[in-house]
């Protein structure tokens, strides 16, 4: 080559030198990136080549069928029934159970024995009285009944006195005496048969048959009989109304406080003996 041709060559190529120098963005754009090319080339592994005179092909196996293959033989599906709907069961209520209670153990009850005859009791006497003489009368004589008033100077303080015998007729020879410890000791039939009359003045009286025409006997006792100092309940009511200033014990409660003096009173009390 000339060297003429030579520098052209040179400054043509150092122009486009300088000219991509300038622009590389239109390079990149309008070139393709180069791929990497190797320049050595492998050389291949050495591989065994066969003779194809020795060359025995191996037979493919023949696929033996199963002998005993099992069969499947499909279900076919059931139409399940839908069950029916019932009514629910009513709920049994269910009992409270009792409440303890201590039950009493009855007894054992004793086997009755039976009883022997009662025997007939043989008739007796009849037993005999707790006293000999009982009070089968006692009474107050009082407003309108004692000598026509109990008020005035004719009015009696006496004891009006009987004894009887069991058959209720009168007794004479009874001895009555005072348990108030004086000395009164009458005897029945000077007034009648079986009676006698003991006047009150001061002494109180509480009046009992100590004997009869048989001997000692036993009796009953009165209540204590007097006019100023008498047994209040055999009284009150008798003495005089309530509207009589010199009344004693119209009632309990009314002018009823002894000793009494304004009245004069009596009383009649019998005795009768009891029993054979």
């Amino acid at each position: 080559m000339s060297s003429d041709r030579l520098k052209l060559f040179t400054i043509g190529a150092m122009i486009c030198l300088i000219t991509l120098a300038c622009a590389p963005g239109f390079l990149a754009e309008a070139l393709p990136t180069p791929t990497a090319t190797s320049t050595k080339t492998p050389k291949p592994a050495a591989t065994n080549t066969p003779d194809p005179a020795s060359f025995t092909p191996t037979p493919t196996p023949t696929p033996v069928p199963p002998t005993d293959t099992p069969t499947i033989t499909p279900i076919p599906p059931t139409d399940t029934p839908e069950p029916t709907p019932t009514e629910e069961p009513t709920a049994t209520p269910v009992p409270e159970e009792p409440t303890p209670t201590d039950t009493p153990i009855p007894e054992p009850t004793a086997t009755p024995v039976p009883a022997e005859p009662t025997p007939t009791p043989e008739p007796t006497e009849p037993p005999a009285p707790e006293v000999a003489y009982k009070i089968v009368h006692y009474k107050v004589l009082g407003d309108g009944e004692n000598n026509g008033g109990i008020f005035s100077s004719g009015g009696q303080h006496l004891i009006f006195l009987t004894v009887l015998d069991q058959n209720g007729n009168g007794l004479d020879g009874a001895v009555v005496k005072d348990e108030n410890g004086s000395s009164l000791e009458i005897v029945t039939g000077s007034k009648g048969p079986g009676k006698a009359e003991i006047s009150m003045e001061w002494e109180p009286f509480k009046l009992y048959v100590a004997a009869d025409p048989g001997g000692p006997t036993t009796s009953e006792v009165s209540n204590q009989m007097n006019t100023a100092y008498p047994h209040i309940p055999d009284v009150v009511g008798k003495l005089g109304p309530p509207d009589n200033p010199a009344s004693v014990c119209p009632t309990i409660d009314f002018q009823c406080e002894p000793p009494f003096y304004s009245v004069h009173f009596s009383y009649e009390i019998t005795f009768q003996k009891q029993g054979p």
